[in-house]
Order: structure tokens, then C-alpha cells, then sequence
């Protein structure tokens, strides 16, 4: 009986033993964690150039606009520009100038005019007016993101044709004009222009200044329309 116990007891080690060999055997490897390789980012787009309108070229711009007077004439209210119509061309250059010639028709209107001679009764007539103007002018073109401002000046003359019904010029101090009345006038103005492409248009004014005390000054808004080349 003494022998027969520590013959079992050897047994017993070796099958454990045998036993947690063969589970160390079968035993998973720990699983090895890999870093992931930083993605590089994509660069961002540089902005495009062609946000920026190019000012260079030659422009022709058909015109509409609406004008009225600032001055009075020898005491009448005369509105020789009213429903304005023309042509604006120019070439502007890489820096910006712009040299150009204009020529604008406006229609005009009758006014209701009253006259208090100094001998006599007084009385009421109608003074119908129209006007033609023509020159050179000057600017400068800025680009302001998709807009270009311009600035410009204008350098020519004005002529109003005038009509007084029967009314003898004498008789409302205008003996000494000529019919058509003909003077220097200077126009500052300003324009923003939206160019989509070879197409440009815009809204701006022109202040007529007259040289020519017959002819009153006058503020005229305009719409322009046309053409890049």
C-alpha cells in the first residue's frame, strides 16, 4: 500500500503537467495594435483670379437715364434733360486710366413758366426744352471684388433747343440767346459696373455743370449696358 501512493501521485503531476503543456500550446498570441499612418490633409484651393474683373480693353456702353435740372435760368424753371439716351466708348488701360468720348440726347419737357414784366400785366407761357451733349472724358477703373468703380470726368458742350409758343424772347429776358443755346459744360460723375464675361453693365450719374448762363446744370442717373473687347 506504501508504494502504491506515491506511484499515483506521480501520475497525477505528469498529466497535469501534460495537461497545461498542451493549453500553453493552443494559447492565442495577444493581438499587436498597429498605429495608423497620418492622411495627409488635402491643400486648400488657392482663391481664383478670376474673381477679380480685368479693367483693360475696349468698352462700349449704350445709355438710359433720367435727368432733371439744379438751376434756374433768368427765373425760369427750364428742364432741358428729362429721358436720356446715348453712347459711352473708351479704352482703359492695365493701371486703371481710361480715356473715352461720350454723346447723350435728352428729350426734355415743357415747364409751366409765369413772367411779372416791370411795365404791363403779367402772364403765364409754356418753355419746351431739349438738349444734346457731346465730349471727351477721363476716369479711372478700380476693381472692388466682382465690381469696377468707376470715377471719371467729362469735358465737352451742351446745346438746348428751347421753345416759348409765341411768347417774344425779349419778353422773358432771353433776347440775347441763341436758339439753339450752345456752352462749355464739365460732368464729374461715377459708375458700378458688373462685368460678366465679354458683358458689362451698370448704374451710376453724371452732374452736368454749364458754362453757359442760358443753360441750367442738371443731375442725370443713368443704366448702362454693353460690351468688353
Amino acid at each position: 500500500m506504501l508504494r502504491k501512493g506515491p506511484a499515483r501521485s506521480s501520475a497525477l503531476g505528469l498529466s497535469l503537467a501534460a495537461v497545461l503543456g498542451v493549453n500553453t500550446a493552443h494559447a492565442e498570441p495577444a493581438p499587436v495594435s498597429v498605429a495608423a499612418a497620418p492622411v495627409a490633409s488635402a491643400p486648400a484651393p488657392e482663391p481664383s483670379g478670376a474673381s477679380t474683373p480685368q479693367v483693360a480693353g475696349l468698352g462700349i456702353l449704350l445709355v438710359g437715364g433720367y435727368g432733371a435740372s439744379t438751376t434756374s435760368v433768368r427765373g425760369m424753371g427750364l428742364a432741358p434733360y428729362g429721358a436720356t439716351f446715348g453712347l459711352d466708348m473708351g479704352f482703359t488701360f492695365r493701371f486703371g486710366l481710361r480715356l473715352g468720348a461720350y454723346g447723350t440726347y435728352s428729350l426734355g419737357s415743357t415747364t409751366n413758366e409765369h413772367r411779372d414784366p416791370l411795365l404791363g400785366r403779367g402772364f403765364d407761357f409754356k418753355a419746351d426744352t431739349s438738349s444734346l451733349s457731346a465730349g471727351l472724358s477721363v476716369g479711372w477703373d478700380v476693381p472692388v471684388h466682382c465690381l469696377v468703380l468707376r470715377y471719371g470726368m467729362g469735358f465737352g458742350f451742351t446745346s438746348m433747343k428751347w421753345d416759348f409758343g409765341g411768347v417774344d424772347p425779349g419778353d422773358v429776358r432771353y433776347a440775347d440767346a441763341k436758339n439753339p443755346s450752345t456752352g462749355f459744360q464739365f460732368a464729374p460723375g461715377a459708375l458700378v459696373l458688373w462685368p460678366h464675361g465679354k458683358f458689362e453693365g451698370g448704374v451710376g450719374f453724371d452732374y452736368l455743370v454749364q458754362a453757359n448762363g442760358t443753360i441750367p446744370s442738371g443731375f442725370i442717373g443713368k443704366l448702362v449696358a454693353g460690351v468688353k473687347l
